[in-house]
């Protein structure tokens, strides 16, 4: 706000000669004279003491002007500087020291009004005898100065507004800036104020917003500018676009309201549960208007960077009763940066809510999967390169007695030149399931167990376990104890034990100890779990069958930090129970990532 500048000169002139005057005899020797310029001042009356508004023939420009002595009483003053014939000549004043107050007349500013900007200026100065002294005085605005615009786009889309200003102080009347009316600035008192913005768009549906604004001081210049907004939403008296511009050389202070066509109706999206190749979407709707239909609804989605949103319609929304919008947005990159929003597109409505960007997971592959890597250390065989931490086994309990009961093989394989074969064999005193699992061994417990521990680090979210396997069993000949009531008993086929399972932690398992081992169904460190169907765990008369095991997650927004996989030739080799000679084969295993994983 530019500066408006009021001089007051003074010039004091001593040593005249004695006189005498209507006010009284003056010493000559202390006299002096006042001469007081003010330029491009009109007329000017005594300001009033109320918060009333301007009256109508306020002139801002016009002064009141004051000369106080020391005790505060008016030595001289007038309400009509520029034509008082007093103060258009030399003033005589004892010597002494004074202030001169001026101030635009006929009212006090504490008020509000259009047009009515409220000037103030004080300075004193120090009369000596027989001297001449010059005092410049500035005066400047007092009040504050508000300034509303509606940008076209704004005029365009709505078919009435009024933005009302509030000051904080008591008594002080409201300002309403009318749409198309109100051209004039408007002012108010220094202090605290808040701007109300009510609009009605084309199809009469009301809506408003506002905005407080705190530590307001005289002379600061507020420009309210309010736009039509190209997207995203402001409603409810908060959010939305609110850009803000200071120039605090002139307390200039720009504010642009970004006001949407239909912002009556709220939408709000929320972060994404993304995984490799798909992500489950979720957004609501807040607050919408009675025209409202679910049928206007869709997602709008893009990879970050690029210039166009692609569309999800809205026959792939789930939409519940309180308003919540959910949807999977399926053939997605994974480990690439994309990011939704939320959409209300109805006749001439258009409503966007803000976008969220997420970023899909990675697709972990299996290592080792065809078992093409194998290496010995002694006699224990080893499903991986050598220093490589992956793949274990039971064998290097059953090598201290007999040889590795788990082995690469050549001659029965599905696909590449080995694969994997699993036979159960007993062991001078102890029934030895063969094994292949992921994870490492841990120690022998005595001449009968041992100590495992369970799982690889993994932190993505596959859908199945798939491969291939061939499975030869034969009889049950040895019995362990407390069996599961499922078990087979002796003399019948044995079954081979495969599962896969996504977990939130190492596991640390002593088969001498039953109650290490997990129960998949109920214990909160398994994430999904899934296994070979009873139907599938039966001789494969020496064919290769494929295996698809889905995983069936407990939890869809958990991520695991441990990938367990577990292949035995008897499966319940645990308890020592199963059939001598089963044998299992197992090749060109891999995990799989589909975009419909299986709930329980």
């Amino acid at each position: 706000m530019k500066k408006i500048h009021y001089i007051l000169s003074t010039l004091l002139l001593a040593a005249l000669v004695v006189s005498c005057s209507q006010e009284g005899d003056i010493d000559e020797a202390r006299q002096g004279y006042l001469s007081l310029k003010i330029s491009s001042l009109t007329s000017t009356h005594a300001p009033s003491a109320s918060r009333a508004a301007a009256p109508d023939d306020y002139a801002p420009k016009n002064l009141h002007v004051e000369i106080r002595d020391v005790k505060g009483t008016v030595v001289k003053s007038t309400d009509d500087f520029e034509n008082d014939a007093l103060f258009q000549e030399n003033i005589r004043l004892t010597a002494g020291n004074y202030t001169i107050v001026a101030h635009s007349a006929n009212w006090d500013g504490e008020g509000s009004g259009f047009d009515t900007p409220f000037y103030y200026g004080q300075t004193t100065i120090e009369v000596k005898p027989q001297t001449l002294v010059t005092a410049t005085l500035t005066c400047t605005l007092a009040n504050v100065k508000i300034t509303v615009n509606y940008d076209q786009s704004f005029l365009n889309n709505f078919k009435s507004a009024i933005a009302t200003i509030t000051s904080s102080i008591a008594e002080v009347t409201p300002l309403a800036f009318v749409m198309n009316e109100t051209t004039q600035a408007g002012y108010i008192p220094a202090g605290d104020f808040t701007v109300k913005l009510d609009v009605v768009n084309h199809k009469d549906e009301p809506n408003s917003l506002s905005q407080d604004f705190t530590d307001v001081q005289p002379r600061d210049h507020y420009i309210l500018n309010f736009k039509l907004a190209d997207e995203g939403y402001l409603g409810d008296g908060a959010g939305g676009g609110i850009k803000v511009e200071v120039d605090e050389t002139t307390k200039t202070y720009t504010f642009t309201f970004e006001v949407p066509r239909k912002s009556a109706i709220t939408l709000v999206t929320r972060g994404a549960n993304a995984w490799s190749n798909f992500a489950m979407l979720n957004a609501s709707v807040t607050a919408k208007i009675e025209s409202f239909t679910n049928d206007g609804l869709t997602f709008q989605w893009r990879k970050v960077g690029d210039a166009n949103w692609a569309v999800l319609s809205n026959s792939n929304l789930t939409i519940d009763a309180s308003d919540n919008v959910t949807a999977t947005l399926k053939g997605l990159q994974p480990n690439a940066n994309y990011e939704y929003r939320l959409c209300y597109i109805k006749d001439d409505t258009e409503v966007l809510s803000d976008p969220v960007a997420f970023t899909t997971e990675q697709q972990i592959a299996l290592y080792n999967g065809g078992f093409e890597n194998w290496w010995m250390d002694g006699k224990v065989a080893y499903a991986t390169e050598q220093g490589v931490s992956y793949w274990d086994t039971s064998n290097q309990g059953a090598a201290s007695f007999g040889g590795s009961n788990t082995t690469e093989t050549t001659s029965v394989v599905h696909g590449g030149s080995k694969a994997a074969m699993l036979q159960s064999k007993y062991i001078v005193i102890k029934f030895a399931a063969a094994s292949l699992y992921t994870g490492a061994f841990g120690e022998l417990v005595g001449t009968s167990g041992a100590k495992l521990n369970w799982g690889v680090p993994f932190t993505a979210r596959p859908t199945a376990l798939k491969g291939y396997m061939q499975y030869a069993p034969v009889a049950i000949n040895r019995v362990g104890s407390n069996l599961p009531a499922d078990a087979p008993g002796k003399g019948e086929t044995d079954q081979c034990g495969m599962y896969c399972a996504l977990l939130t932690e190492e596991l640390h398992i002593d088969n001498t100890k039953l109650e290490t081992i997990p129960n998949w169904d109920t214990d909160s460190r398994v994430i999904a779990y899934g296994a070979l169907p009873l139907e599938q765990n039966v001789h494969s008369g020496g064919q290769w069958k494929e295996v698809n095991i889905p995983l069936v997650y407990r939890d869809l927004t958990r991520k695991p930090t441990h990938l367990l996989i577990v292949f035995s030739a008897s499966k319940y080799g645990d308890y020592f129970h199963g059939g001598e000679g089963s044998t299992l084969y197992v090749d060109d295993f891999s995990l799989e990532y589909g975009d419909s994983p299986v709930v329980r």
